[in-house]
C-alpha cells in the first residue's frame, strides 16, 4: 500500500506577475518590447503552494491578498490547483511584479510594491499547521514565522532571515543560495535560529550543514532544454520541504529538492504553459 500523500503547509506571500521575454533587460532610459507575454499568480509561496500542491501534496497555503482582479485570480488559481488557500484579505492592491526572461532562460525581476504577508492575528486557522508534517516559510512578518512553527519541521527561506530571527522561534532548515547575494547565510544563525543551513550553488549543485553534520550534493541533470529559470529557488525550496515532510534525512532531502529545481528550469513560467 502506497504511502498517504503529506500534509505540507506554506506561509508567504504571492506576486501577480507579467512574464515576457526579451534579448536583455532595459537600459537606462530604453523603451523595451516584451514577445509573448504572460500572467499568473506566483512569487515564493505562490510558486512553493503549486508545486506542492502538483506533487500529491495536501496542501495547506496560509497568506495575504488584496480584493482586487489579480486577487480573486489568485484565489481561482489555487483553487483549480487543490489548494487548500488561507488568505487574510489585505486593503489595496496585489502585489505585483514584472520579470524579464533574456535567451538563456535567465530573469530580471521588477517588483511594484512590498508584498503582503499573513500575520499572527489573521483568522486564518493557524492551528491547521499541527496536522502538518512540514512548512515553507517566506514570509517576512515574524508573527507568521512563529506560528509556522506549529508545524513538524520549519523550511525558512534566507530572503526572511531578519523575520525569523524576529520571531524568537528556530527553524530547522534555512534555504539560501551561494550565487544570490539577496539568499546569502550568515553562517552564526546555525545554531541559534536554525538547525541546519542548505545553499544552492547553480549548476554546481550545493552544500548542506547541521549543527552536528554536513554534506555536498552535485546538480541535478536537467530533464530537457533550459527555458526559465524563474520559480527554481522556490521550487527546490518546496522539494525540499516535502521530502523532510516525507521524513528523509537532509541528506537524502536535498537530492530530491535539486531534481524539482532541475524540473522547473526546463518550463517555461514557474508552472509550465
Amino acid at each position: 500500500m502506497a504511502a498517504p500523500a503529506p500534509r505540507i503547509a506554506v506561509v508567504g506571500h504571492v506576486e501577480w506577475v507579467l512574464f515576457g521575454f526579451a534579448a536583455r533587460p532595459p537600459a537606462t532610459g530604453e523603451i523595451l518590447h516584451l514577445s509573448d507575454p504572460f500572467e499568473e499568480p506566483a512569487g515564493g509561496g505562490g510558486v512553493a503552494a503549486i508545486q506542492l500542491a502538483r506533487a500529491g501534496a495536501e496542501t495547506v497555503f496560509l497568506t495575504a491578498l488584496a480584493d482586487d482582479s489579480e486577487g480573486r485570480a489568485t484565489r481561482e488559481r489555487m483553487a483549480a490547483e487543490g489548494v487548500d488557500l488561507r488568505a487574510a484579505p489585505r486593503p489595496g492592491r496585489q502585489a505585483r511584479a514584472v520579470t524579464i526572461l533574456d535567451e538563456t532562460g535567465d530573469r530580471t525581476i521588477i517588483v511594484s510594491q512590498p508584498n503582503a504577508y499573513p500575520r499572527a492575528d489573521d483568522e486564518l486557522g493557524w492551528e491547521a499547521l499541527e496536522d502538518c508534517a512540514s512548512v515553507y516559510a517566506t514570509c517576512g512578518e515574524p508573527t507568521g514565522i512563529a506560528e509556522a512553527r506549529r508545524a513538524g519541521v520549519l523550511v525558512c527561506s534566507a530572503r526572511q532571515l531578519a523575520a525569523l530571527e524576529a520571531s524568537g522561534v528556530v527553524a530547522d532548515v534555512v534555504v539560501g543560495s551561494l550565487a544570490d547575494e539577496g539568499e546569502a547565510v550568515d553562517f552564526r544563525v546555525l545554531g541559534r535560529s536554525t538547525r541546519a543551513i542548505v545553499l544552492t550553488d547553480g549548476t554546481r549543485g550545493g552544500r548542506w550543514m547541521s549543527v552536528d553534520d554536513s554534506g555536498l550534493w552535485a546538480a541535478q541533470p536537467l530533464p530537457g532544454e533550459p527555458l526559465d529559470s524563474y520559480g527554481a529557488g522556490d521550487s527546490f525550496a518546496a522539494g525540499l520541504t516535502y521530502a523532510l515532510g516525507r521524513g528523509l534525512v537532509l541528506g537524502d532531502a536535498v537530492e530530491v529538492a535539486a531534481r524539482w529545481g532541475a524540473e522547473a528550469v526546463c518550463r517555461r513560467g514557474p508552472y509550465g504553459i
